[in-house]
This record gives structure tokens, C-alpha cells and sequence, in this order.
């Protein structure tokens, strides 16, 4: 864990670091920060305050006084630490969820296992930052990020959350057919330019979309393109190109009419 001088950056640097990516305005009222140890906790309200000055910064120390004092009042943004006295944090996301106890979620990761980062690539969050690597600005500039609804994943945890996130994890819960209408339609392409590039009919696009949208429990078209970006099943460029996850590579005919998935080997270093 870094120390708090770590964190703690001078503020006049957090603010150039933030300026450097400047997000769109937004006004918070209630901001929760979940971590172990009182110390760090002020640590990171701290920083929490130079990215939302006019907003009530909370803290708490444990998972479980974390999902009560969010029962009580869920907060607009949460900065969850993954490490906890009683519960990994990542375990907390799914009752965050469920409960709707945060509208938004950045996590902060403290100690990348493979454990936590094979959860977290299914797991619903709206941004990730890896606190052992970046700085205050970085910790600024991530918080507005997420609050704006941007997503944000540290460069340190691309590779391990989108670049390697592997096929076989949705297919756990998506049918072949509807992982290829996914990388279609996560750029909020609509159905019928979808069926066109698949060569299947609208309908067909429609109920897969809806099928992809029970099964992952989401809820908009909006939530649908913020959920394939960060699956990595399509990465939006800065002039607006879509770059595919060639998932049509990944599979191959079974008997047939039937689809597998089939993973990529990975790439030699």
C-alpha cells in the first residue's frame, strides 16, 4: 500500500493534472469512500475533496459498515477499495448493484491478484484505478471521470481487464450468436445496420439485443455501449472509430449450424 505522502499530492498538481483532461462539469452532493485504515481513508476524502470541493465527502473502514451506512444512504459515487478487514471488496459489488447503494462506482485496486482481477472482468463497476501506480492528479482526474459517466481503467490494468478479457467469460452467460450481435451493437449501432453487417434479419438482432440485455442485466442502450467498452468487445476511438473485438475469429462451425467459442492463444512476449 503506498503511504499517504503518496497520495496526498499537493493540490496545485492535482489541479494541473486534472487540467490536462479536462471532464465535463458536474455537481456531486455525496461522495463515499470505503478503504482499511482510518489514515489512508482521510487520505483519499482528501483527494476526494480536491475533485468535488462543494460535495460531503464520507468515510468508513470495513465492508460491512461500508453497506450499511449506504443502506442508509446510498451515495452518488463510491471509491471502493478492494482491500478490506471483513470482505474483499470486489465481493461488495454485486450487493452494491443489486441494492442500487451507489449510482456510480470507481474501484480502487490496492493489491493486483489474479483472483481480484478474474472477478473484477465480470464483475459491474464504472471505473478502476490502480492506486499503487498513479498518483493524486490521476486519482482526481479518474473520480470526475466516472462521475460524468465516463468510464476509466488505469493503463497498468488494460491489459489484464479489456485487452485479455477473454471470450470464454461471456459465453458463460451469452450463446455464440448473441457474443457476435454484442460486438455489433456495442458501439450503439442500431438493429438494422447490425443485421445488415451480420446478414441476418432485424428481428433476429432484436431479440438477441434483448437477450443480451436480461442476461446481463442491463437496462438501456446507453448502459449496453458502456458495458461492451469495458468487456472490451468494442474500444471507441478519439475520431470516433469502432474497433471490433473480431469475435468472428474466435468462432468456428460445430456440426454444422452450431457455433463454440474458441479462445485466442496468448500473445508471446
Amino acid at each position: 500500500m503506498p503511504s499517504t505522502e503518496t497520495i496526498q499530492a499537493s493540490s496545485a498538481s492535482a489541479k494541473e493534472a486534472a487540467a490536462a483532461l479536462p471532464p465535463r462539469p458536474v455537481k456531486l452532493t455525496n461522495v463515499f469512500v470505503v478503504q482499511w485504515g482510518r489514515t489512508y481513508a482521510e487520505a483519499l476524502q482528501k483527494v476526494c475533496h480536491q475533485a468535488f470541493p462543494e460535495a460531503e465527502i464520507r468515510y468508513c473502514c470495513s465492508g460491512s459498515e461500508a453497506l450499511a451506512a449506504m443502506r442508509e444512504r446510498p451515495a452518488e459515487l463510491l471509491l471502493l477499495s478492494t482491500t478490506l478487514p471483513d470482505i474483499d471488496g470486489v465481493d461488495l459489488l454485486p450487493k452494491i448493484a443489486e441494492e442500487k447503494l451507489a449510482t456510480r462506482v470507481l474501484v480502487a485496486l490496492n493489491h493486483p491478484g489474479e483472483f481480484s482481477l478474474q472477478t473484477l472482468r465480470v464483475a459491474r463497476f464504472d471505473g478502476l484505478i490502480d492506486v499503487l501506480e498513479e498518483d493524486a492528479g490521476a486519482l482526481v482526474r479518474a473520480l470526475q471521470l466516472v462521475a460524468t459517466g465516463e468510464p476509466y481503467i488505469s493503463p497498468s490494468l488494460r491489459l489484464h481487464i479489456i485487452d485479455r478479457n477473454p471470450p470464454g467469460v461471456l459465453a458463460q452467460r451469452l450463446t455464440a450468436a448473441e457474443l457476435l450481435v454484442f460486438s455489433e451493437i456495442g458501439d450503439g449501432s442500431g438493429n438494422l445496420e447490425a443485421a445488415k453487417r451480420l446478414s441476418l434479419s432485424e428481428a433476429t438482432v432484436q431479440t438477441h439485443r434483448r437477450n443480451i440485455m436480461r442476461k446481463l442485466g442491463i437496462t438501456s442502450s446507453a448502459k449496453l455501449v458502456r458495458e461492451a467498452i469495458r468487456l472490451g468487445m468494442v474500444r471507441i476511438t478519439k475520431d470516433g472509430t469502432t474497433i471490433r473485438s473480431h469475435l468472428e475469429r474466435r468462432l468456428v462451425p460445430l456440426h454444422n449450424a452450431k457455433l463454440i467459442v474458441q479462445p485466442l492463444a496468448e500473445p508471446s512476449t
